[in-house]
């Protein structure tokens, strides 16, 4: 169930149906939410929701031994094996079965080198099936923990509420990952919406503003540039022209975003609905002035809990310059393995640490140009490193990244992709993003003076146009991968 489909709209309508007008006792919408979670969850296999259950049961209770020990050693001791048993989990799904794949081709590669006649250890190879959101899920309980044993919060005695926290369908399958100091004390006042006196209204402005925003960023641009451009060039780039080729390379950069970002906008939109604040998670990242900067606009919730739990534990910056590099470098590689167990993963992570890691010991980009003309070459600089990475990211393999590279040099090789279309949106998608703050601000002012009625007939024209350009089907989210 991804969140475009008629069958997510006929479930969310019952949710909120539910929510605010027929469930009128705090205790009873919060056991309305997670039940509605954890079918969220079964539509893509009900197995999955006994382990979405056992992650949320360890990480209560490690919270609850870390939060009521007053010993720093057994807090730091129950940390760490909370810890261990997240990664366990989270390692078995999405690492085992390249890690044996490789281990036993090392076990037989050593074993022929020394002439040995059978093989003496292997590991099973099993096909494990990824169950959706694992990756997102697991950073928010280790969230709770971390937050606890950090003392930013006590440990919480609700069962549900960590329940709730962990399986809240909007931020289920791909985030964002809001840290659990930043959830858990809004439950009280969002189930209590409506029925106390003085509880907060529905922020339906900003809410829709965001929901229209994502399906136009997932249904119209990212469907129509990857359909039409970037996935037919990028299966076998040597078919097509230096042009297509390096359109469609930088055509990735706008559907990543387009798609990614999109999905963030519903996500904190169908939350606002339901009475829960999200942090906003991008914030015009292609206008960045540096690797850093771009950081601190990307996919913020994940960057901020890298920064929090992985770059602070390795030192930050309190400990000598050496050690920062140091930090940074191995945040960002431990960042890029956590999107999966491909190589190409781990190198685009050592390439944002190398040039986070660069970037702090030139001292470069803290403070953007003041001269228009040098603040659009940094900008320039890191869109161009930005986008290399990207199809590091994106390629299966580093003979695909040979056959990209090399395949820019197909100038003779006729074009055959009609351009006007995808190129247009992905023109515009980047171009959002010089779009002023100030300028997003009083649009959103504009939008909040209009009569519900003028809402309504936008919104109903807006969903009618959508259903007349957009495609047939829709694509899963790129992120529901990872």
């Amino acid at each position: 169930m991804i969140f475009p489909t008629f069958t997510f709209a006929c479930f969310f309508l019952a949710v909120f149906a539910g929510f605010w007008y027929i469930f009128r006792r705090k205790t009873d919408r919060k056991i309305f939410l997670i039940a509605a979670s954890y079918l969220f969850y079964a539509a893509w296999d009900w197995r999955f929701c006994f382990l979405l259950l056992f992650s949320t049961g360890i990480n209560y209770g490690f919270g609850y031994l870390v939060g009521t020990r007053k010993d720093h050693l057994w807090r730091k001791l129950f940390m760490v094996l909370s810890v261990i048993a997240n990664v366990l989990l989270l390692g078995f799904f999405k690492y085992y079965t390249a890690f044996a794949t490789h281990l036993n081709a090392l076990v037989r590669y050593f074993s022929s080198s020394a002439e040995v006649s059978s093989v003496p250890f292997t590991l099973p190879v099993i096909s494990v099936l990824l169950p959706v959101g694992i990756s997102f899920y697991t950073f928010k309980g280790m969230s709770y923990v971390f937050d606890v044993y950090l003392c930013r919060m006590p440990p919480v005695k609700s069962f549900a509420d960590i329940m709730l926290y962990i399986s809240f369908f909007p931020q289920l399958a791909s985030g964002p990952i809001v840290h659990a100091n930043e959830f858990l004390p809004q439950i009280d006042p969002a189930v209590a919406a409506g029925i106390e006196p003085g509880s907060r209204p529905i922020r339906f402005d900003r809410a829709s503003a965001l929901i229209v925003s994502g399906l136009f960023k997932k249904m119209v641009a990212a469907n129509f540039i990857s359909t039409l451009l970037v996935d037919p060039v990028l299966a076998d780039p040597a078919l097509f022209n230096t042009l297509e080729v390096f359109l469609a390379t930088v055509g990735y950069s706008a559907v990543i975003y387009a798609d990614f970002s999109g999905y963030s906008d519903l996500a904190i939109g169908i939350a606002l609905l339901l009475g829960f604040n999200t942090p906003d998670n991008f914030n015009r990242p292609y206008i960045s002035f540096s690797v850093t900067d771009f950081w601190r606009r990307w996919h913020i919730t994940f960057s901020s809990w890298l920064r929090e739990y992985l770059y602070f534990a390795f030192g930050g910056s309190r400990f000598g310059l050496r050690r920062t590099l140091f930090a940074l470098v191995a945040t960002m590689v431990l960042g890029g393995l956590w999107h999966g167990a491909s190589l190409t993963f781990v190198v685009w992570g050592l390439m944002q640490g190398i040039g986070l890691a660069l970037e702090r010991l030139f001292n470069y980009g803290r403070n953007r140009s003041g001269t228009p003309w040098k603040a659009a070459l940094q900008i320039t600089g890191t869109f161009v490193f930005v986008t290399v990475s990207w199809a590091v990211f994106r390629a299966p393999g580093f003979d695909y990244l040979v056959h990209l590279f090399t395949s820019f040099g197909n100038i003779g090789v006729p074009r055959s992709v009609s351009l006007p279309v995808p190129v247009f949106l992905m023109i515009l998608v980047l171009a959002v993003q010089f779009i002023p703050r100030s300028f997003r601000k009083s649009s959103m002012a504009c939008w909040t003076s209009v009569p519900i009625i003028g809402k309504g007939i936008a919104l109903g024209l807006f969903f009618a146009l959508l259903s007349v350009i957009g495609m047939s089907g829709i694509a899963p989210f790129i992120y529901f991968q990872f």
